[in-house]
């Protein structure tokens, strides 16, 4: 027998079904339950909604062996769509999702966090909805930002990246667009289509773990992304691992971010005579993809040592068996998981010492998905 989930999931379970046939094709309502390991009254409701309203439609009954006809349902990936917007420091990326979570549209525009995002967000979010072919079919916007975040409101409390701090960004942006906005934290985005598309096809239990120009870690537990009731979850890198160290974005010294960031591993690589003072990131990567570079390598493995040991304490806490890593630094993880791996690994009685770590391929757009598939669970969006 399969056990069934006892913690509740709110408007997710809606979303969840939509992505699993998304993925894996039309199924009946019994196989939806196994999957997913709801009960069969929780999907049948679910399911007679999202037929109700088109976004589901039944196939030709499948007789069984034993008992009725099984009647296959199929997601209707063009019956609505939901914009991603991710906001970074000088660009905005947008994307147009369908209900299976596949991006229909891409694109980039600029942005300048200095100034009033709220003009420059609506002219992004209004150029998708003027689209006569896909306005009309949008029934949600998701944006989100690397910062702390009210999800219930969209307030945004401080985004030291970006200069922001008390900016009530969802209420400003509600007040002029015609459907719901969601305002979130992109890290969460990111680990919410973790669960609806990838990690939570195979697991319940997990951590994303985002490297780039910041470090974040968002958890998977028993299906729910956690969130914390503040919204402040998620803030990782700004666990303090030194007494001194460089000065980070939120005003304090030695957060994990500023030695394993972007920032972290241009100053490692420069103190050991690897990079100069105008080496990008950019550089930094491509050189370590074409290889041939041992002391690169030996300096990734330090930083990857640090990562490791801040990561492990969250593994042994939650007993969570697997870590997918995300984020513009994952071409870099074959340098940093040696060290990483090591520091995981240092007790066999610890649950770090098996976790499983999964690489998923990156770009910029990830973010922006997270967000439209933040925006498909709004509880209004598919009602």
């Amino acid at each position: 027998m399969i056990a069934r989930r006892v913690v509740p999931r709110g408007d997710l379970t809606r979303v969840e079904i939509l992505a699993l046939l998304g993925t894996a094709g039309a199924l009946d309502r019994r196989q939806i339950a196994a999957r997913l390991r709801l009960g069969d009254a929780t999907v049948h409701e679910h399911t007679r909604r999202l037929l109700a309203c088109g976004y589901l439609r039944a196939l030709a009954p499948q007789a069984g062996a034993v008992g009725r006809p099984r009647i296959p349902l199929q997601v209707v990936p063009e019956a609505a769509a939901t914009l991603g917007v991710r906001v970074a420091t000088d660009h905005v990326v947008t994307v147009v999702a369908g209900l299976d979570g596949r991006v229909i549209t891409s694109d980039v525009s600029p942005f300048d966090c200095h100034s009033d995002p709220i003009p420059q967000l609506l002219a992004v979010i209004n150029h998708r909805l003027a689209d006569p072919t896909m306005g009309p079919r949008l029934r949600a916007v998701g944006v989100v930002t690397p910062s702390s975040v009210d999800s219930a409101t969209g307030y945004i409390r401080v985004c030291p990246r970006f200069g922001w701090s008390e900016l009530p960004l969802g209420e400003r942006l509600r007040a002029e667009l015609p459907i719901p906005v969601l305002v979130d934290n992109d890290l969460r985005a990111s680990t919410t289509a973790e669960l609806l598309y990838r990690t939570g096809r195979e697991h319940d239990d997990f951590l994303v773990l985002g490297i780039g120009d910041g470090v974040g870690l968002g958890a998977v537990l028993q299906r729910r992304v956690h969130r914390g009731p503040s919204g402040l979850s998620g803030e990782f890198g700004h666990t303090p691992v030194a007494a001194t160290g460089p000065r980070c974005s939120c005003g304090a010294r030695g957060c994990l971010e500023t030695l394993t960031n972007d920032d972290g591993i241009l100053r490692a690589a420069r103190r050991v005579g690897l990079a100069e003072a105008a080496t990008t990131i950019e550089e930094l990567r491509a050189r370590w993809v074409r290889g041939g570079e041992p002391a690169l390598a030996d300096v990734l493995a330090g930083i990857g040592t640090v990562l490791g040991r801040a990561v492990a304490g969250v593994v042994n806490l939650l007993g969570t068996p697997t870590i997918a890593v995300i984020g513009e630094n994952h071409v870099l993880w074959p340098g940093l998981e040696p060290g990483f791996l090591a520091a995981m690994r240092t007790s066999q009685v610890t649950a770090a010492h098996r976790v499983q770590v999964i690489v998923r391929p990156w770009d910029d757009a990830q973010h922006a998905l997270g967000a439209a598939g933040l925006a498909l669970a709004a509880p209004e969006t598919l009602a």
